[in-house]
This record gives structure tokens, C-alpha cells and sequence, in this order.
């Protein structure tokens, strides 16, 4: 007997999975679950998310990868249906999970009779999709695309307000070659009308474990939100380390205020409350006491 409607929403580091998630939530049922898996222990996703949000948002701050996910994947959504008991449930995993391993490890899963997976959703950054996929130009992320690409079931070509030519179209290219059945929509901020269409229900499996490291950081007090600006700007010089993604939230003498750097583009938002500054680098060989100068830990 299903009990439960599962929804997962997959795509690389800054691709716009929580907006997508967010854009979600507004015409979710009230019984609606969120399961939030991030890379760095922050739980900086499952904060913004649940921002005025009366839904229940449970956060798996592992920051696991490809198959180690599956079995605390498993425990986690088990947790979720003995103690709420959703109609749905929406998991978004880190950006460097395998999906096919989130998708098998339901599957597989003593409950999994009870689950209805729903259309996987995959979401792609328009702005350096086609170096990856085609130039292999990050080391691993080329298969993390593949399997994401093979595994979903409706694609967002996302930030498309971004890029020019005849990217969009380059895009489709690539992926119509790797899943000709997928449904491809271009987004700005994944705003769109998800249609009805059945999930495939075949797996296709990668196994891979990218080298992406986090230096998270923790503190009270004041941020100098200008010295945050400039530390993101000068993130793309690699002065710090291999830096491709990095979030937080920061407690400014005007408020607390979010930032979401991505592959050299960054912005600032708002957000209602915080307690603490938070923030998270991810890449490879990143310099910690540069960041903390620059930041101004002490």
C-alpha cells in the first residue's frame, strides 16, 4: 500500500536546487516533508528553506557522497515516516550525491513498497554546463553530470538569463544525446510549470567520488558585509584555493543577509533572522587561514 509520494531533486553544486525547492513548497500539501542533505555541516539549506515555512524540514548534514549516502538515506526517510508521516516528502540532496545511488537506495529499501517515486527532477547550470560535459574540464563532475542527466526524468536548463548564442541550444544537444526522453525547460530562478509525466523508473548507475572538500566557519558577532563582498570577488582568482561554491548566512549591522557565491557569480539576499554567522567554501585545496583573514575570524 503507498503511503508516501517521494520527490528528488538533483543537480551539481549552486545549480539551484533550494530555489527550485522553495518554488516547490508554494504548492505543496500542508503534509509536505523536506529531507535537506548538505556538503560542509551547516544546515544552511534546511535554515532557508524553513524561513517562514510551517512544513517540517529535517536536515542530514553529511555531506556524504555516491553510495555511502544510501545507507543514512535510508535511516532518514524511515525516521521521517514514523514520526510525521507525510504525504510527500521532497528530498535535496548535497550537490555532489550521486542520484542514481538516492534513487537506488529507495528502491532497495525494506519500505520501498510503500513509496511512490514521483518524476525525478534534475536541475542544470546553463553558465558552465557545456565545458564540463564536453571538455572535462573538472576532474569526476563530467560523471556526476551523466548520471544526473541519465536519471532524470524532467530537466531545468537553469540561469538562462545568464548565457548567450547558442548555448540553450548546445545545451539540449548534449543531454538529448544522453536522454533522449527527458523533458527540457529553460528557467530563470527554476521558475516553471513542472508538467505531468511519468517517472522511467530504470537506473542507470555511476559510481564516482569527486575530491571536493569544505572549511566551515561558525561565529557571533558583526560581519562587515563589504568585506564579504570583496573576499567573493576575489574567490574566482583561486588566491584561496580551487574555490567553486560558497554560501552563508551573516549578521551585518543591518540585519542578517545570505550570500551564494557559484563559479565566479555571487549574491546577496535577505533573510528573516539568524543567531550566528554561518558560512561554507567548497572546492579543492582551499587555504583556511586566508579565508579567516579575509573573513575576519579571529
Amino acid at each position: 500500500m503507498i503511503s508516501m509520494k517521494v520527490q528528488v531533486i538533483c543537480g551539481f553544486l549552486g545549480a539551484g536546487k533550494t530555489t527550485l525547492l522553495k518554488n516547490l513548497l508554494q504548492n505543496a500539501a500542508a503534509d509536505t516533508a523536506i529531507l535537506v542533505n548538505e556538503f560542509g555541516e551547516l544546515g544552511i539549506d534546511g535554515t532557508l528553506v524553513s524561513q517562514g515555512c510551517n512544513l517540517n524540514v529535517v536536515e542530514m548534514p553529511s555531506g556524504c557522497i555516491c553510495c555511502s549516502l544510501r545507507e543514512s538515506l535510508v535511516d532518514g526517510v524511515r525516521e521521517i515516516m514514523e514520526k510525521y508521516n507525510p504525504s510527500q516528502l521532497i528530498i535535496e540532496p548535497t550537490g555532489i550525491a550521486s542520484p542514481s545511488s538516492i534513487i537506488l537506495g529507495l528502491k532497495k529499501a525494506d519500505y520501498a513498497e510503500k513509496l511512490k517515486l514521483a518524476p525525478v527532477i534534475g536541475v542544470i547550470d546553463l553558465t558552465f554546463f557545456i565545458e564540463i560535459i564536453r571538455d572535462g574540464d573538472v576532474e569526476d563532475v563530467g560523471e556526476f553530470f551523466k548520471d544526473q542527466i541519465m536519471n532524470s526524468d524532467i530537466i531545468l536548463l537553469n540561469k538562462a538569463d545568464l548565457v548567450i548564442g547558442d548555448t540553450i541550444d548546445r545545451c539540449r544537444e548534449e543531454i538529448t544525446a544522453l536522454n533522449p526522453a527527458a523533458v527540457l525547460i529553460p528557467t530563470v530562478y527554476c521558475r516553471a510549470e513542472i508538467p505531468e509525466v511519468e517517472a522511467k523508473g530504470e537506473v542507470v548507475h555511476f559510481h564516482f567520488s569527486p575530491r571536493y572538500s569544505s572549511e566551515v566557519f561558525r561565529f557571533s558577532g558583526k560581519v562587515d558585509r563589504d568585506r564579504i563582498e570583496t573576499l567573493l570577488k576575489d574567490l574566482k582568482t583561486g588566491g584561496y584555493g580551487d574555490i567553486f561554491r560558497a554560501k552563508g548566512i551573516i549578521l551585518t549591522c543591518d540585519g542578517p543577509v545570505t550570500f551564494d557565491y557559484v563559479n565566479g557569480r555571487f549574491e546577496f539576499g535577505k533573510i528573516a533572522e539568524a543567531v550566528e554567522n554561518r558560512l561554507v567554501f567548497i572546492g579543492r585545496d582551499i587555504d583556511r587561514a586566508k579565508l579567516e583573514g579575509a573573513i575576519g575570524v579571529h
